[in-house]
């Protein structure tokens, strides 16, 4: 990987978060959606940050049973 790569792979680090939360300039996304086309590694990354997003969206949204809730509640410590 050159030098030129590992800057552009470090900035796409920079703006993976607000990329997938759509809070980019169009020239910005349109420069991340560029290396993201070119480059495996960060393409992948972005897969998985936005599958583990998907995950918690739905784990959040599902309740907890009581048994459940009690097993976690039994769980804690004093401060």
């Amino acid at each position: 990987m050159n030098h030129h790569h590992e800057d552009l792979c470090e900035k796409c680090e920079e703006l993976m978060q607000p990329f997938l939360d759509r809070q980019l300039d169009d020239a910005e996304r349109a420069r991340a959606e560029r290396h993201l086309a070119d480059c495996g590694y960060c393409a992948r990354r972005y897969r998985f940050e936005e599958s583990l997003r998907r995950f918690v969206r739905s784990a959040c949204s599902e309740s907890m049973s009581p048994g459940l809730k009690e097993k976690l509640r039994a769980l804690r410590t004093p401060l």
